[in-house]
């Protein structure tokens, strides 16, 4: 018996089930992000940045960049962005090369 389908299935579930939350904790911070509920965003973000989520990742680096729900720091910002680079997110670089600019 082939088990190889199976065993397809089961790991494309694995890493949906088990990646999927990073991006709804993206999605939930970026909903609440646009109603200026950044209590949530921050708490939503930080979730998902730790778990590897580059957009959250960037959008951490924006809130502290801009001191939206946090008290603004442009170290902290330089941090998030350079881990979103890092993972490949494509607005993480100018956003650190813009950020170091005016620094």
């Amino acid at each position: 018996m082939n088990y190889t389908p199976k065993i397809i299935i089961a790991l494309m579930l694995t890493i949906l089930f088990v990646g999927g939350p990073s991006f709804a904790d993206n999605a939930a911070g970026e909903a609440a992000y646009a109603k200026g509920n950044y209590a949530v965003a921050l708490d939503q973000f930080t979730k998902a940045a730790n778990a590897g989520d580059i957009n959250a990742q960037y959008n951490l680096g924006l809130m502290y960049e801009h001191g939206y729900g946090v008290k603004q720091s442009d170290i902290k910002a330089s941090e998030w962005y350079q881990k979103a680079a890092d993972n490949g997110h494509p607005d993480a670089p100018m956003a650190l090369q813009l950020l170091y600019e005016y620094f």
